[in-house]
Formats: structure tokens, C-alpha cells, sequence
């Protein structure tokens, strides 16, 4: 007969633990994606949602979080290096319970056209999505200051529809948030 006895407080630890937190992540070079990111995490906890805003390098262990949305900037193409490392570092955990991901880029994925192309930014996103199944992904706009970007680059966001400055499109970001609560509550 198997002793219960050491088990049992293992469980009711975690149960303490797991208490409907959703952890909000962010990577953001130049304060876009945390600002979206705390967006996400304002409308939440107005949904009545336990959150936790914390950047990628500031967080050590998933288990206390029943949900995670994971956001980084894209940068050449790329996720930034810390949310690459963190998801990495972490794909059981993050497989182990719902995930949400964002990415903040020059073109949105409700760009007409564009936006299809935009959904396979960054690099290893499908791999990332292959290896955690997150509930869902979106690229937002972000934000594009005319010294970081040369001229031929500033034409080719004006000619899919974006401009120099703030891309970022906070009724969009507002619905998402509203989905993953509602997804949430669900479960």
C-alpha cells in the first residue's frame, strides 16, 4: 500500500500555489511591448483576474501562474533573446497549462494581405506554437521611431499601411484581453 501521507501535502501546495494567477511576460527593447503587456494585464484584472505583470528576465518558475500571455518585440525578424531563452528553458511548464502570445512588429495581423505575412513573424514562431499549442497568437503594431529605422525601411511600413510613430491599437489589444478572460472563465 502506497504512503499518501507525502504526497498530499505535495498536492495541497500546489493547489495553494495555483490560485487563477495569469502571469503576463513581457520582452520589450524600448518599452512598447511592456506597455502592451501591462495593457493586457489592467484589462484582466478589471475582469476580476488575479495577474502578475513581470518582465522575461525577472521571472524564475511558472508554477505559481494557472495561465500565461507571452509577449516580445521583434526585432530583425526575431523575438528578443530573453523570450526565446525563457520559452525554451520552459516549454513543459508552458505546455502544461494555457498560454496566450503577442508579438509587437512593424505590420499588424489585420493588415489586409500584409497581416497573413505578419502572423509568421518572428522566425520560430511556428515551432514555438508546435511545441506549447498556446490558445492563441497575435502580432500587434508597435512602434516605429524614425531614427532606428533607415529610409527604405520607413517606405516599405508606409507602403503596407503603417507610419513612423505609434502603431499600436489599443481597441485591438482591449478585444484580445476580453478573449482571453473569456477563455478563462470557460475553463
Amino acid at each position: 500500500m502506497a504512503d499518501t501521507r507525502s504526497i498530499e501535502p505535495l498536492e495541497e501546495q500546489l493547489n495553494a500555489a495555483r490560485s487563477g494567477t495569469v502571469l503576463v511576460v513581457h520582452a520589450s527593447r524600448n518599452g512598447a511591448t511592456r506597455g502592451v503587456a501591462q495593457r493586457i494585464a489592467e484589462r484582466l484584472q478589471e475582469r476580476g483576474r488575479p495577474v502578475d505583470l513581470r518582465a522575461a528576465d525577472e521571472l524564475a518558475d511558472f508554477t505559481p501562474y494557472d495561465a500565461v500571455v507571452l509577449g516580445s518585440a521583434i526585432y530583425d525578424r526575431s523575438w528578443l533573446p530573453r523570450a526565446e531563452t525563457l520559452v525554451r528553458r520552459n516549454l513543459g511548464a508552458l505546455a502544461g497549462r494555457p498560454v496566450w502570445l503577442f508579438s509587437l512588429g512593424s505590420i499588424p495581423d489585420t493588415r489586409p494581405l500584409v497581416g497573413r505575412l505578419a502572423k509568421h513573424s518572428p522566425k520560430g514562431i511556428r515551432a514555438i506554437e508546435d511545441a506549447i499549442r498556446p490558445r492563441g497568437y497575435r502580432v500587434f503594431g508597435g512602434v516605429i521611431r524614425r531614427e532606428q529605422w533607415p529610409w527604405y525601411g520607413r517606405l516599405l511600413v508606409r507602403a503596407t499601411g503603417g507610419h513612423v510613430g505609434d502603431n499600436r491599437d489599443w481597441d485591438e489589444i482591449d478585444a484580445w484581453a476580453a478573449e482571453i478572460s473569456r477563455a478563462l472563465r470557460a475553463a
